[in-house]
Protein backbone atom coordinates (compact mmCIF):
# COMPACT_ATOMS: atom_id res chain seq x y z
CA UNK A 1 0.00 0.00 0.00
CA UNK A 2 2.47 2.28 0.74
CA UNK A 3 4.63 1.42 -2.86
CA UNK A 4 1.52 2.61 -4.47
CA UNK A 5 0.97 6.08 -2.56
CA UNK A 6 4.31 6.60 -3.45
CA UNK A 7 4.34 5.70 -6.57
CA UNK A 8 1.21 8.04 -6.99
CA UNK A 9 2.87 11.08 -5.18
CA UNK A 10 5.86 10.24 -7.69
CA UNK A 11 3.40 10.51 -10.56
CA UNK A 12 1.17 13.63 -9.24
CA UNK A 13 4.37 16.10 -8.52
CA UNK A 14 5.72 15.42 -11.53
CA UNK A 15 2.68 15.38 -13.70
CA UNK A 16 1.92 19.17 -12.10
CA UNK A 17 5.53 20.12 -13.10
CA UNK A 18 4.69 23.78 -14.62
CA UNK A 19 6.23 23.46 -18.29
CA UNK A 20 8.57 26.37 -19.67
CA UNK A 21 8.21 26.62 -22.99
CA UNK A 22 9.68 29.97 -23.13
CA UNK A 23 12.50 30.95 -25.47
CA UNK A 24 13.64 34.93 -24.88
CA UNK A 25 13.97 37.18 -28.31
CA UNK A 26 16.39 39.89 -28.77
CA UNK A 27 15.58 41.75 -31.83
CA UNK A 28 16.83 45.59 -31.78
CA UNK A 29 17.20 47.46 -35.01
CA UNK A 30 20.63 48.64 -35.29
CA UNK A 31 19.76 52.53 -34.83
CA UNK A 32 18.62 51.72 -31.49
CA UNK A 33 21.71 48.77 -29.97
CA UNK A 34 23.49 51.92 -28.97
CA UNK A 35 20.84 53.00 -26.24
CA UNK A 36 20.48 49.39 -25.14
CA UNK A 37 24.34 49.20 -24.61
CA UNK A 38 24.33 52.88 -22.98
CA UNK A 39 21.13 51.32 -20.75
CA UNK A 40 23.67 48.28 -19.25
CA UNK A 41 26.63 50.48 -18.47
CA UNK A 42 24.46 53.43 -16.84
CA UNK A 43 23.11 50.25 -14.76
CA UNK A 44 26.24 48.96 -14.00
CA UNK A 45 27.54 51.89 -13.17
CA UNK A 46 24.89 52.30 -10.38
CA UNK A 47 25.81 48.35 -9.24
CA UNK A 48 22.95 46.84 -11.30
CA UNK A 49 24.39 43.59 -13.51
CA UNK A 50 21.85 43.57 -16.47
CA UNK A 51 21.66 41.56 -19.38
CA UNK A 52 19.44 42.29 -22.02
CA UNK A 53 18.49 39.32 -24.20
CA UNK A 54 14.75 39.75 -23.99
CA UNK A 55 13.83 42.65 -25.87
CA UNK A 56 12.00 42.96 -28.97
CA UNK A 57 12.04 47.55 -30.03
CA UNK A 58 9.77 47.78 -33.02
CA UNK A 59 8.21 50.52 -34.98
CA UNK A 60 4.29 50.29 -34.57
CA UNK A 61 2.01 52.31 -36.56
CA UNK A 62 -1.22 51.09 -34.79
CA UNK A 63 -0.19 52.61 -31.77
CA UNK A 64 -2.80 55.30 -30.27
CA UNK A 65 -1.82 59.01 -31.47
CA UNK A 66 -1.25 59.58 -28.11
CA UNK A 67 1.30 57.45 -27.54
CA UNK A 68 4.87 57.42 -28.59
CA UNK A 69 5.96 54.18 -27.44
CA UNK A 70 5.06 51.55 -25.18
CA UNK A 71 5.86 48.46 -23.55
CA UNK A 72 3.82 45.66 -23.53
CA UNK A 73 4.88 44.62 -19.84
CA UNK A 74 5.81 45.90 -16.24
CA UNK A 75 7.71 43.34 -15.02
CA UNK A 76 11.60 42.60 -14.59
CA UNK A 77 10.64 38.82 -14.79
CA UNK A 78 12.09 37.35 -17.63
CA UNK A 79 9.51 34.83 -18.55
CA UNK A 80 7.61 36.84 -20.91
CA UNK A 81 8.59 38.74 -23.92
CA UNK A 82 9.57 42.70 -23.74
CA UNK A 83 8.27 44.43 -26.65
CA UNK A 84 9.35 47.85 -26.38
CA UNK A 85 6.68 49.70 -29.68
CA UNK A 86 7.48 52.99 -31.03
CA UNK A 87 5.05 55.04 -32.92
CA UNK A 88 6.16 56.10 -36.54
CA UNK A 89 3.50 58.22 -37.32
CA UNK A 90 4.16 61.09 -34.35
CA UNK A 91 7.38 63.04 -34.26
CA UNK A 92 7.86 62.30 -30.94
CA UNK A 93 11.50 62.69 -30.35
CA UNK A 94 13.99 65.94 -31.52
CA UNK A 95 17.01 64.66 -31.02
CA UNK A 96 18.90 61.53 -29.37
CA UNK A 97 18.40 62.87 -26.16
CA UNK A 98 14.70 62.72 -26.18
CA UNK A 99 15.09 59.25 -28.02
CA UNK A 100 17.16 58.21 -25.02
CA UNK A 101 14.65 59.43 -22.50
CA UNK A 102 12.12 57.23 -24.40
CA UNK A 103 13.53 54.17 -24.55
CA UNK A 104 15.37 54.29 -21.21
CA UNK A 105 11.70 55.09 -19.81
CA UNK A 106 10.06 51.87 -21.77
CA UNK A 107 13.34 50.02 -20.12
CA UNK A 108 12.29 51.05 -16.76
CA UNK A 109 9.05 49.37 -17.51
CA UNK A 110 10.00 45.96 -18.75
CA UNK A 111 12.85 45.63 -17.82
CA UNK A 112 13.34 47.17 -14.33
CA UNK A 113 9.29 46.42 -13.58
CA UNK A 114 9.01 50.44 -12.73
CA UNK A 115 5.08 51.66 -13.14
CA UNK A 116 4.94 55.75 -13.59
CA UNK A 117 5.77 57.58 -11.46
CA UNK A 118 3.73 61.29 -11.25
CA UNK A 119 5.45 62.56 -8.23
CA UNK A 120 6.99 66.07 -8.18
CA UNK A 121 10.32 67.36 -6.69
CA UNK A 122 9.63 70.41 -4.52
CA UNK A 123 10.64 72.91 -7.03
CA UNK A 124 7.62 70.97 -9.41
CA UNK A 125 10.21 69.08 -11.57
CA UNK A 126 9.06 65.35 -11.81
CA UNK A 127 10.44 63.41 -9.45
CA UNK A 128 11.63 60.24 -11.82
CA UNK A 129 12.36 59.37 -15.38
CA UNK A 130 9.09 57.49 -14.77
CA UNK A 131 7.19 60.77 -15.30
CA UNK A 132 4.84 60.40 -17.75
CA UNK A 133 4.42 62.20 -21.29
CA UNK A 134 7.85 63.74 -20.61
CA UNK A 135 10.92 63.41 -23.07
CA UNK A 136 12.47 66.58 -22.09
CA UNK A 137 13.43 65.76 -18.07
CA UNK A 138 17.14 66.41 -19.36
CA UNK A 139 17.04 67.62 -22.46
CA UNK A 140 19.46 69.98 -24.30
CA UNK A 141 17.89 73.16 -26.17
CA UNK A 142 16.62 72.38 -29.46
CA UNK A 143 17.71 75.99 -30.64
CA UNK A 144 20.63 77.53 -28.24
CA UNK A 145 19.63 80.50 -27.55
CA UNK A 146 20.87 80.66 -23.67
CA UNK A 147 22.27 78.46 -21.36
CA UNK A 148 18.44 78.37 -19.18
CA UNK A 149 16.65 76.12 -21.50
CA UNK A 150 20.04 73.20 -21.54
CA UNK A 151 18.65 70.58 -18.64
CA UNK A 152 21.40 67.94 -19.56
CA UNK A 153 22.79 68.62 -15.87
CA UNK A 154 20.14 67.15 -14.81
CA UNK A 155 20.92 63.30 -16.79
CA UNK A 156 22.72 61.99 -13.58
CA UNK A 157 20.01 62.34 -11.39
CA UNK A 158 16.87 60.94 -13.35
CA UNK A 159 19.16 57.82 -14.17
CA UNK A 160 20.27 57.63 -10.36
CA UNK A 161 16.22 57.51 -9.60
CA UNK A 162 16.29 55.30 -12.51
CA UNK A 163 18.13 52.75 -10.98
CA UNK A 164 17.41 53.41 -7.01
CA UNK A 165 13.53 55.22 -6.37
CA UNK A 166 15.48 56.07 -2.94
CA UNK A 167 17.94 58.70 -4.99
CA UNK A 168 17.88 61.84 -2.87
CA UNK A 169 16.64 65.11 -4.05
CA UNK A 170 19.04 67.01 -6.11
CA UNK A 171 19.92 70.84 -5.22
CA UNK A 172 18.22 71.72 -8.04
CA UNK A 173 14.97 70.55 -7.15
CA UNK A 174 14.76 71.32 -4.17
Amino acid sequence: MRTGIFIFSIILILGCKKKNDFSPVYNVPPQFESYIGSFIAEAAARGHHITVNNLIIQFDSSLSVLYCAKSNVISSQNNIQKIISLNPTLKCWLNNTQLETIIFHEMGHCLLGRDHDTGLLPKGYPRSLMYPNDITLYSSCIYAVSDSCDKLYRRGYYLDELFDPATPVPDWGK
